[in-house]
């Protein structure tokens, strides 16, 4: 726990965690998804390239969850409470692979941002752990980003 931070600032912390696995937690489920329903003449190649993101996914939602309860805050008990704080949506259907594509895509963009506001808060706060956990994150989205860019022709 970050001794220097006030009750207020631990507290904002974690919060902006909390929503930030919440919607991990949902790309994370897309991702796994689209691995299992990819098709097409690239089926094998994508359905390896989206094993590899939900594994750094999956990582990553517990290292936020672990990060939150550090900075003495409680992470949400079950799932329909996690999801609460979700901003990216479920996909409803599994689509088209390059619909796929660009749909993570969007939301590894959207994460990214999040994970650089995340960090620039902390900074702000002198919470070193996060601002490096939340550029460690961010350096993994946009690696994935450009792959996921570089897949398609769109």
């Amino acid at each position: 726990m970050t001794d220097h931070s006030s009750f207020e600032d631990r507290r904002k912390m974690a919060q902006e965690l909390k929503e930030y696995l919440a919607d991990t937690t949902i790309v994370y489920f897309k991702t796994h998804g689209f691995h299992w329903n990819v098709e097409g003449q690239n089926f094998y190649s994508l359905h390896l390239m989206f094993e590899k993101f939900y594994e750094e996914l999956w990582n990553s939602m517990d290292e936020i969850a672990e990060r939150i309860r550090a900075l003495g805050e409680k992470v949400p008990p079950s799932f329909a409470e996690l999801l609460k704080d979700a901003t990216i949506k479920e996909a409803e259907t599994p689509p088209t692979a390059s619909i796929m594509i660009l749909s993570l895509r969007d939301d590894y963009v959207q994460l990214a941002k999040r994970a650089h506001n995340i960090g620039s808060l902390a900074d702000e706060q002198k919470d070193r752990v996060t601002t490096d956990m939340m550029t460690e994150k961010a350096n993994f989205l946009e690696k994935a980003i450009w792959m996921l860019q570089s897949t398609t022709t769109d």
